[in-house]
């Protein structure tokens, strides 16, 4: 991404941004913003590019940052004292009391440029009980000219009461006719734009991540460990031991975007990661017929509470293998 591209919002983000900035230009921006959608779709690079937006001293009429006032300058160094990103620490998988507690001291000090001070968290769900209570006091008394932005990919793991004290804005998959043009520009030659969208259930950073890592390969690689476990040619132990080599959380992502996928199969739903394969359409075909739509549903909700319950500190091996067990357990 070129630097001229850093400072824009992306094709699908274009409505959010206008409607933001109307807000502002009508000093209407809410104090705390609450940004939520699926994984990849851009929701951080938002987040930071509004930041950049209050804090430039000389943006223009769409809010756009100029890139090279003494705000922006400081940004780029990653030390603007008017910006505070909140995430967890290097040996947490937390964002702890500690932590919110010295976002409301700074919000107790006046800006040092300007009028406005930003405060980024992300991923919000990672608040434990503690900080979400001392997070709602904040939320509770806005702090003049303070806007505190919140970004996560599983809203439903944040307090109630810190939803409904944030504006919501979400950030959906993008259309494809959006999302293949920016990721085709960001691919080496050669490699299949349509595919690596797909397996990444149409997120666009998501895609490039998989590309950049050599992804591909491996979620296709568990799709055939999941039709193994289904003729029972593997054992779920063994599947798992291999799972957790390539991360415990990366395969239960990849196992959750292939559940949804059989699960959109079951309901007449288009857009699977095998809609760019024919091969992989048949071999997904022949899974979501021998599954019930509502034993799908179960096994999603299984992957998803895995997904929150891996970030502690918990035997990964056995959390992968119960998973993968009440997968065999699925024909009908």
């Amino acid at each position: 991404m070129t630097d001229g591209e850093e400072g824009l919002p992306l094709p699908w983000q274009e409505d959010a941004w206008r409607r933001l900035q109307a807000a502002r230009r009508r000093d209407r921006l809410p104090h705390a913003l609450l940004f939520h959608g699926p994984a990849g779709t851009g929701k951080n690079r938002f987040a930071r590019l509004l930041a950049r937006s209050l804090l430039c001293e000389q943006a223009d009429e769409a809010g756009l940052p100029c890139g090279a006032c003494r705000a922006c300058t400081l940004q780029d160094a990653g030390n603007h004292p008017d910006l505070r990103e909140v995430m967890p620490l290097e040996d947490k998988q937390h964002i702890g009391v500690d932590q919110v507690r010295a976002i409301a001291e700074y919000l107790a000090l006046k800006p040092q440029y300007g009028e406005v001070q930003c405060v980024l968290i992300t991923p919000a769900e990672c608040l434990n009980e503690n900080a979400a209570n001392s997070l709602l006091k904040t939320l509770e008394e806005p702090t003049p000219g303070a806007c505190l932005i919140l970004v996560t990919a599983r809203p439903a793991l944040l307090a109630a009461t810190i939803r409904s004290r944030c504006q919501k804005f979400a950030f959906p998959v993008p259309p494809v006719d959006q999302a293949l043009p920016w990721l085709e520009a960001r691919l080496r030659s050669g490699e299949d734009s349509r595919r690596l969208l797909n397996l990444a259930e149409g997120a666009p950073f998501a895609a490039l991540a998989l590309a950049e890592s050599g992804g591909v390969s491996w979620r296709l690689e568990m799709l055939a460990h999941l039709e193994q476990l289904m003729e029972r040619k593997a054992d779920a132990p063994a599947v798992a031991e291999k799972w957790l080599k390539s991360g415990a959380k990366e395969s239960l992502y990849g196992l959750y975007t292939w559940i949804t996928a059989l699960i959109r199969l079951r309901m007449g739903g288009g857009g699977s990661p095998g809609d760019a394969d024919p091969e992989v359409a048949r071999r997904l075909g022949s899974l979501a017929r021998r599954m019930e739509v509502r034993t799908l549903f179960q096994r999603l909700d299984e992957a998803r509470e895995a997904l929150r319950l891996v970030e502690r500190q918990i035997n990964a091996q056995l959390l992968l293998e119960d998973v993968l067990i009440a997968w065999q357990q699925s024909v009908e």
